[in-house]
């Protein structure tokens, strides 16, 4: 039975999640399940965690703003670290949403990271968002860029 566009772009977007997840815990950081408390306790971590779809705040239209990842390390993200993830194989209109995407990160707390790949965003999208690393917008990455970043030790 065939997939529709939406199951699919949502399993592909599954995947990369799943790519930095297996990363994350290869570079020893422990999943908290209570992500609900992990926010106003990561700070008194010990150890390397991290957890996933957390509340951090809200968006530029007031509603929840949900994260892919946030981590907590005590000694390279003690203030947090958020990765968001954003897969785009075929062509849409998703990329549309990467000026809201970039107006909520501007807009809180937590420095971020943003993995970006699949190909499938307009001329110009990759560009314009690369181009919007300033404030809590650290780095964007494809999958191959990220691997390098962490396998250099910065995770």
């Amino acid at each position: 039975m065939a997939r529709s566009q939406g199951a699919q772009a949502n399993l592909t977007g599954n995947r990369l999640e799943r790519f930095i997840e297996y990363n994350l815990v290869d570079c020893g950081f422990t999943k908290i399940a209570d992500k609900k408390a992990f926010v106003s306790a990561m700070r008194s971590f010990s150890e390397p965690s991290y957890a996933s779809q957390v509340h951090i705040g809200h968006t530029i239209y007031g509603t929840n703003l949900i994260c892919d990842f946030l981590l907590f390390h005590p000694h390279t993200w003690p203030e947090g670290l958020v990765i968001e993830a954003k897969w785009q194989q075929e062509p849409g209109t998703v990329d549309e949403k990467y000026p809201y995407f970039v107006m909520n990160i501007f807009s809180s707390e937590y420095r971020t990271i943003l993995v970006l790949d699949g190909g499938g965003y307009r001329e110009g999208a990759e560009r314009w968002v690369r181009s919007m690393r300033k404030q809590n917008l650290l780095y964007v990455f494809n999958m191959a860029e990220f691997q390098r970043w962490i396998n250099q030790g910065n995770l």
